[in-house]
């Protein structure tokens, strides 16, 4: 009886694992599945960023990222399907990992951490890293310190007494403890809450891309006389589309399809007409 036991336990074993092998034989690629569902779902964060996502005032998604997720759609020969359930952009990675969206395109850097629970493509922008600082706020660390002579400004700016503020859920959090270990971190939920603080002189600094800090400059011009840009030189902020550890031919398909909209002017002409207009420059103040 045992050794019949033992036969019938090792004949279950050997079936479970060429049916989990069959199964695998038989899975559909990522491709095969978006084209037989006839649509692709794009994760996107659930608020507007321009010039990368936003709605125009006919209440249209325009922007960098949305024409390139039309474009994509149009490529494979499929709909388009917006997913912007995601309130931070770590949930926009989340989405992906979890399968409820195809892919993200988003505003999202390729972080290390993140590349743990999605793949990322090839980069298709590089938006440089800033600085907002309170000029205020600013002289008062100057002067409350004996020695600043030569001193660079983050120099100035990694100490404890220095608070600065970055949003969570975002890559710059990293950013932040990697380029001022010693500067104390504020976590805000949004830009507006973060802008607000540094505003009121709770925060030194803010730390966030040019995108943001360029709608900034935009929308209030005189807000100079109290804030001033700073541009972080060391590490630029790549930015990339987001898709499923287990989707390794879509990897490949969306890598081939940025090299080819990169070398036919399509991906330049999309970043002129929204990233890189004059009236978005930004410099050092």
């Amino acid at each position: 009886m045992r050794t019949d036991l033992r036969l019938r336990l090792w004949l279950s074993i050997i079936f479970l694992m060429f049916g989990q092998v069959a199964a695998g034989a038989t899975g559909i690629s990522a491709l095969d599945r978006i084209r037989q569902h006839g649509t692709i779902t794009v994760a996107m964060f659930a608020e507007d960023v321009p010039p990368f996502f936003y709605e125009d005032e006919r209440g249209d998604l325009v922007g960098i990222d949305p024409s390139l997720a039309r474009d994509i759609a149009a490529k494979l020969g499929v709909d388009l399907v917006y997913n912007r359930v995601a309130r931070t952009f770590d949930d926009v990675i989340e989405e992906v990992a979890a399968g409820r969206a195809d892919i993200a395109i988003s505003l999202l850097s390729d972080t290390l951490e993140r590349a743990m629970r999605v793949s990322f493509s090839r980069s298709y922008v590089s938006v440089r890293q800033f600085m907002l600082i309170n000029r205020l706020e600013l002289a008062r660390i100057i002067s409350a310190r004996r020695t600043v002579d030569g001193a660079s400004m983050p120099a100035l700016l990694n100490s404890p007494s220095a608070r600065i503020g970055v949003i969570g859920g975002t890559s710059y959090v990293g950013f932040l403890k990697e380029d001022f270990p010693e500067a104390t971190a504020v976590e805000f939920d949004d830009w507006s809450t973060m802008l607000g603080a540094i505003k009121s002189g709770q925060i030194v600094a803010l730390m966030y891309d040019e995108i943001e800090i360029g709608n900034w400059r935009l929308e209030d011009s005189a807000g100079s006389l109290e804030l001033r840009p700073l541009q972080l030189v060391g590490h630029p902020d790549t930015i990339a589309i987001a898709l499923g550890r287990n989707d390794p031919d879509l990897k490949i398909w969306i890598d081939l399809y940025l090299s080819k909209i990169e070398g036919s002017g399509f991906l330049r002409s999309i970043l002129d007409t929204y990233l890189y207009s004059t009236d978005r420059m930004l410099a050092n103040d």
